[in-house]
């Protein structure tokens, strides 16, 4: 599950967008300096979809009915809902997720 909504505060003025991202347990709201671009400024977890509607609308402005459903498509925020974060970054250059760079740092038999 995917809602978008524009955002309207004068307290975060920067903050053009916010997205609502279902994860298995609890939700995800993404705020973006711009969605088109994937300028991501933070995300915050929520336990439950009506928990972050009610922050959005208390935050930025974002009125109930200004939800606007968004396909499940297959892209970066789906990859973000369904893979492990902590081995990921996302390249901006290249509009995509990748691996990290960093070591296996699990322990090793013997160590």
């Amino acid at each position: 599950m995917r809602l978008w909504a524009k955002a309207n505060s004068r307290e975060w003025a920067n903050i053009e967008s916010v997205l609502i991202l279902g994860l298995t347990d609890g939700v995800l709201l993404i705020r973006y300096f711009s969605f088109s671009t994937r300028d991501v400024e933070g995300d915050h977890w929520y336990s439950s979809l009506d928990e972050a509607k009610q922050d959005a609308e208390q935050e930025f402005g974002i009125e109930p009915t200004a939800w606007q459903a968004m396909l499940d498509e297959k892209d970066e925020l789906y990859q973000l809902s369904v893979m492990p974060i902590a081995g990921y970054s996302y390249d901006t250059d290249n509009a995509e997720w990748i691996a990290s760079n960093f070591g296996d740092y699990s322990p090793k038999p013997g160590h």
